[in-house]
């Protein structure tokens, strides 16, 4: 049967693993993919914009050398002379009643060119020629014409060697190959302007030609192929997160368990530290401080199975515990002059039906050996109108009440005036800037004078040095705790501790 659990238990286990490790992968790859296309698309988009750049510089130079060329039509030597080196220029012709007059290349002609303007005339523009009739030595024409017929102007056509330069040569093996359409006609001839794969069509705002690049398939893969293996270690990085997060919110949720059944099983114990007047350094009270021995993992520090069970509505039953252990445990205290004893109290607890009489009985079992019980209520908890109600009733009834860690929380000064207290406890925070010029040491004297004010004594915490204790003593704070005099200890040396004070007092 065991053997029967511990595989089912280690095949959870096992697919929960899977499952970390699939996840990520299902969503990275898929990433990975859309960010390979996109750089495709970027590397197309980008090419095709230099190249169209390019085009419209061509045309557009051709299109002034046209019009300057007009300017001299009578003067075909001149013509010929500021085209001379001119590379992009197969031929310039200047054009008269559709016969041609003038060539860049020839020099003076009279020739019928009827084929480049067609029966019906040119307009002005530009589109991809056919040189003798061949597709195979198509190129572009850049055409100004002049009049309303059509039939005369200056038509330039672009050298297919500088066209095969700038567009049928390509750099890399990233691109198949760029196509460019002019009305209904493509270069290179014999092809579609179109593509089965990744490709980017841009139509030219000035001219109007479209252009079209489409990436080559080893670019694809490579794009591909890359951002997967690099998206490999990102997702084995969030798959080892989750898995961490996972762990933790698992152990989170058993420590949960955990502290329900340490509770019960009696696994937290508390230490006290005592608490000393200023003056004589003799013990006027102690603290209970909760801890827990985990048997699996050893101690647990309170600022982590506090938190956590004050967020799981385990701060109650905690405190409850607290209190009673408190009073077994000092039962055999026998202290000769009476001391406090300072027990924290969450906000919760006080919220309850039956704090007030809970705490009240407690209140005389601790009287009864000799001890006074103090509820401590942290600062940076804010107390509620209901709080500070409760708060009266039990001072009303013999409790003495003291605000925890005064400064670091937020409250307001009328809050302090509407909330009865007797003790306020100066956190250690402020303690430690003695000696050092801060703003937090402005702060404790202000602290300490306010308290004065509103006549109530002050605990100083964290006490590590006797010029603390000095500096706290010259300026009237009655009480003082810290590791200057006791640190946090046992019930076994709490009492031997009491009692060798005794001794010495006697």
């Amino acid at each position: 049967m065991e053997s029967t659990h511990s595989n089912s238990t280690l095949t959870i286990e096992l697919k929960s693993f899977l499952v970390v490790f699939i996840l990520p992968l299902l969503v990275v790859l898929p990433a990975s993919f859309y960010v390979s296309v996109d750089a495709i698309e970027s590397h197309l988009r980008s090419t095709v914009h230099t190249y169209s750049t390019r085009i419209d510089d061509v045309i557009a130079e051709l299109h002034h050398e046209n019009q300057h060329a007009m300017t001299h039509s009578h003067s075909c030597d001149l013509i010929r002379e500021d085209l001379l080196f001119e590379s992009l220029v197969r031929e310039m012709v200047i054009v008269r009643d559709g016969v041609a007059v003038c060539s860049s290349k020839r020099g003076e002609v009279d020739q019928d060119i009827s084929l480049l303007i067609g029966p019906k005339g040119a307009k002005s523009g530009e589109y991809l020629f056919d040189l003798n009739g061949d597709p195979e030595q198509r190129t572009i024409v850049v055409a100004d014409v002049v009049g309303e017929t059509g039939f005369s102007g200056a038509f330039s056509v672009i050298d297919r060697t500088y066209l095969i330069q700038r567009l049928g040569h390509i750099e890399g093996d990233r691109l198949n190959y760029i196509k460019v359409k002019f009305g209904a006609k493509v270069y290179p001839a014999n092809t579609d302007f179109s593509s089965d794969t990744y490709h980017y069509v841009f139509t030219s705002k000035k001219y109007g030609f479209s252009m079209l690049a489409e990436a080559s398939e080893e670019y694809i893969d490579s794009q591909i192929l890359y951002n997967a293996m690099g998206s490999v270690p990102i997702s084995l990085l969030i798959s080892l997160l989750i898995f961490m997060a996972s762990r933790v919110l698992k152990r989170r949720d058993s420590l949960v368990d955990d502290l329900k059944n340490g509770l019960k099983r009696d696994e937290l114990f508390l230490v006290y530290q005592p608490i000393v007047t200023s003056r004589e350094h003799s013990i006027s009270g102690i603290e209970a401080l909760v801890r827990w021995n985990h048997p699996g993992i050893g101690l647990v520090r309170p600022d982590v199975f506090i938190p956590l069970a004050e967020e799981q509505h385990l701060i109650i039953p905690l405190t409850d515990y607290v209190l009673k252990h408190a009073l077994n445990d000092l039962a055999e205290l026998n202290p000769q002059q009476e001391i406090h004893l300072g027990i924290n109290v969450p906000p919760a607890y006080l919220h309850t039906s039956t704090c007030v009489e809970e705490l009240t009985h407690y209140r005389e079992q601790f009287d009864a050996i000799g001890i006074k019980l103090c509820i401590e209520v942290t600062e940076r908890q804010m107390l509620d109108k209901i709080g500070r109600d409760v708060l009266k009733a039990l001072r009303d009834n013999g409790l003495i009440i003291s605000i925890d860690d005064f400064g670091t929380g937020y409250t307001s000064l009328s809050i302090l005036q509407d909330t009865a207290f007797d003790h306020l406890k100066i956190d250690k925070c402020f303690v430690d800037t003695i000696g050092l010029e801060t703003v937090n040491s402005t702060v404790l004297t202000t602290i300490i004078d306010l308290s004065h004010n509103l006549g109530v004594k002050v605990v100083a915490e964290g006490v590590e040095t006797a010029r603390q204790a000095d500096y706290l003593a010259e300026r009237n704070v009655q009480y003082l705790q810290g590791y200057h005099f006791y640190k946090p200890m046992g019930i076994d040396k709490l009492k031997q501790t009491f009692s060798d004070n005794q001794g010495c007092n006697q």
